[in-house]
């Protein structure tokens, strides 16, 4: 018998869900899924652990806030003249910020930010990404490398700005109730740090931490630190739900098998399925294809949160059967 048997037996099983990266897409496609497998009546909200990555952390507290229909309902309303105005104007960002955060087979593995990225030059983000995916001097360490470029230009008076961003996806009233889990890595010393409702951090400042994409958008500090996106570990930090027994990882894209800034989602579901059962629910084709080539630009967030929506009706019973 297993060790996952084992503490099945015991009664002591723990349900898990972990939210991945992917931008204004991957926040609509992920609205989309699991508002649809909610509505075939699979329990979700009854997860002892979310655990939420840049995107996934918006995604996740609307889970525990129970305010994923209202989200859905309003990403597919009629939006077709949102954003037409600034697609144009971050499409070369946009592609730059995906070509810097893209696998082998060209598809995004960490989040991309929504709004702003027009601003920037990207460029050395893809550099510093990409340089930090290929790194062998440590994951702490390039980390730092790449919280270095984080900082440059940074100010604490940049944190009033991020949190303004960020506060109007988030309930008023705070940390929702149940253990929700939020990414981030200290851009000084590489640290990565998971916030809950426990720790020293306000939910809108985690939430603006695990979304600050290097180059993109300036890191926060929060009791004494800087932080930047949880992404640049990993797309999904899957192994913070390793106390849990039945862990489901929503992830908009793969990730590749080994990276230099941390683990990656292939090997970590490897060691977790020692003690764990573990379904991963990844992006289907036609899902990738409502992503479009800029899964930032604000264009794709109806598409995207209809081909979730879709893609829930063709894993819901997988899902259930997994999820109990």
């Amino acid at each position: 018998m297993s060790d996952t048997d084992d503490r099945l037996d015991q009664g002591t099983e723990r349900r898990a869900i972990v939210l991945g990266g992917g931008g204004v897409a991957g926040i609509a496609w992920e609205t989309g899924l699991l508002t649809g497998l909610l509505q075939h009546g699979i329990d979700l909200q009854g997860a002892d652990v979310v655990v939420g990555t840049s995107a996934g952390s918006v995604v996740g507290v609307g889970l525990r806030a129970g305010s994923l229909d209202a989200t859905y309902a309003a990403l597919v309303a009629d939006d077709a003249a949102a954003g037409a105005t600034d697609d144009a104007a971050v499409a070369d960002a946009a592609a730059a910020a995906d070509a810097a955060a893209a696998d082998a087979d060209g598809r995004p593995v960490v989040d991309p930010a929504p709004d702003g990225a027009e601003d920037r030059d990207l460029s050395r983000t893809m550099k510093v990404i990409m340089a930090g995916v290929a790194s062998t001097e440590g994951e702490a360490a390039a980390r730092r490398t790449i919280g270095e470029f984080a900082r440059e230009d940074y100010q604490r008076s940049d944190d009033a700005a991020s949190r303004a961003r960020i506060a109007p996806l988030l309930p008023e009233e705070g940390w929702p109730a149940g253990e929700l889990r939020i990414t981030a890595v200290d851009a000084e010393s590489g640290h990565f740090t998971v916030f809950d409702r426990d720790s020293d951090a306000d939910l809108t400042s985690a939430v603006a931490a695990s979304c600050a994409v290097p180059g993109v958008f300036k890191p926060i500090t929060i009791d004494g630190h800087v932080y930047m996106d949880g992404g640049m570990r990993s797309a999904t930090n899957a192994d913070v739900a390793a106390d849990c027994t039945r862990i489901l990882v929503i992830a908009c894209s793969p990730e590749p098998p080994v990276s230099g800034m941390g683990p990656t989602l292939p090997g970590v579901v490897d060691t977790l399925r020692g003690t764990s059962e573990v379904l991963v629910v990844e992006a289907d084709d036609e899902s990738t294809e409502a992503f479009g080539a800029n899964p930032l630009l604000m264009h794709t967030r109806r598409a995207s949160a209809e081909a979730g929506r879709r893609q829930a009706d063709l894993v819901a019973d997988d899902v259930r059967a997994f999820w109990g």
